[in-house]
């Protein structure tokens, strides 16, 4: 029998799709990280890959770390900058503890790979000018933002601040606010104020009902004609101004593949009637979800006047790609689902192009052990759309 290797030496690109595999185990990698120096740069790139820092001393020591080893900032693709809140003030008030961050904008030139940027409780007027500058020279690779609860001293600001993302591509804003409303956000004369944002592709954007989306839409719509908007995830709540969410939808045209749409009971049948909120350009979209529907608020009314937006909103579906609808409900009782306009959405689900669509219900209801009851009642009400579709309800 010939002799065997002591030592069998595994592929590299079978070693690579198992550190590959550990990316979210820390413990492993670490130890993967010791085993041998082929090993390292896997094991690094994903023990640093996304970098949290939430106060002074984790700026210190990763100051140290990337001072003792410069290999690991080209590792570096997610960073966030996570202050937190000091309630050390006399008067008890809660206030960013976000000096720190002033401290970190040193260590910006050499993360040169960052892709992913997440600022938290961060008051962006509050930073010194040669971090604002810092930031500038990261924005440039980052195609991806997350920014909650960050913080402005007037809109015009949080323009400049967008703009300075030419590579952006996913946006999620959330809890974002500014001192001052500027008479004119998108005319500022400062000169670094707009950058160049012609290479800017949105396809994904994400606006919270914390946060004034209009300014963000209006940004947006400064230039049409480039929106190639994939994913919208929009929970819209001032209901004096849905023209900006139609003018989106329209200017995202055949690109809107998944819309996720969310209005308080109080929107008006005009806003909806009158094409503010038309899918009639949205020739590509694949999903379609309405949340936060309410139905304990409807208070006797019925959804034709509650919800008259998914109604009409559903109507002007033109999509022929169109593979999954779902609705949020929330009810108090059983009796509550019979307030919903059945019998129009069952006809408008049942088209003949959405043959082999699924559609999906997710009922919260405060009621325990009524789910037999729902799936019963929902199912009846949509009879004809069963004959060329899927139903599925979940009761949560």
């Amino acid at each position: 029998m010939p002799n065997m290797p002591s030592c069998i030496r595994l592929p590299p690109e079978l070693c690579d799709q198992t550190i590959d595999h550990l990316w979210d185990d820390l413990e492993s990698l670490r130890a993967c990280s010791l085993t041998c120096k082929d090993w390292l740069p896997g094991s690094r790139y994903h023990l640093f890959r996304n970098v949290r820092l939430r106060h002074s001393d984790d700026v210190t020591r990763f100051r140290a770390l990337l001072t003792s080893s410069p290999g690991i900032a080209p590792c570096v693709r997610k960073l966030s900058l996570s202050a937190d809140y000091d309630r050390s003030a006399e008067d008890g008030a809660a206030r960013e503890d976000d000096a720190w961050v002033n401290s970190a904008a040193e260590l910006f030139p050499m993360l040169q790979h960052v892709t992913t940027l997440a600022l938290a409780r961060v008051r962006w007027h509050a930073l010194s000018g040669d971090t604002r500058a810092a930031f500038a020279g990261l924005f440039k690779s980052v195609r991806q933002l997350f920014l909650f609860e960050v913080s402005f001293d007037a809109s015009r600001d949080v323009v400049a601040f967008l703009s300075a993302f030419p590579a952006l591509q996913e946006l999620y804003f959330q809890a974002v606010s500014w001192a001052n409303d500027s008479p004119s956000p998108f005319d500022d004369p400062r000169p670094d104020a707009m950058l160049d944002t012609s290479r800017m592709q949105l396809s994904y954007l994400f606006l919270d009902p914390k946060s004034s989306p209009t300014l963000v839409t209006e940004w947006l719509l400064q230039r049409p004609d480039e929106q190639r908007l994939q994913t919208i995830q929009l929970c819209w709540r001032e209901l004096d101004n849905t023209k900006s969410v139609g003018d989106l939808l329209q200017a995202s045209g055949s690109s809107l593949e998944s819309l996720q749409v969310e209005f308080p009971a109080g929107l008006s049948a005009d806003a909806a009637i009158q094409n503010h909120l038309s899918l009639a350009h949205n020739t590509g979209l694949r999903a379609l979800h309405f949340g936060g529907l309410d139905v304990r608020a409807s208070g006797g009314f019925v959804s034709h006047r509650l919800f008259p937006w998914v109604t009409v909103m559903l109507s002007q579906v033109r999509s022929r790609h169109l593979q999954e609808v779902s609705f949020a409900l929330e009810i108090a009782s059983v009796d509550d689902l019979l307030a919903l306009d059945w019998a129009r959405i069952d006809r408008d689900l049942s088209r003949e192009e959405f043959h082999g669509l699924m559609v999906m219900f997710y009922v919260s209801c405060e009621r325990e052990g009524v789910e037999k009851e729902v799936r019963r009642e929902i199912s009846e009400r949509l009879g004809g759309f069963q004959k060329r579709g899927t139903l599925c309800i979940s009761c949560i």
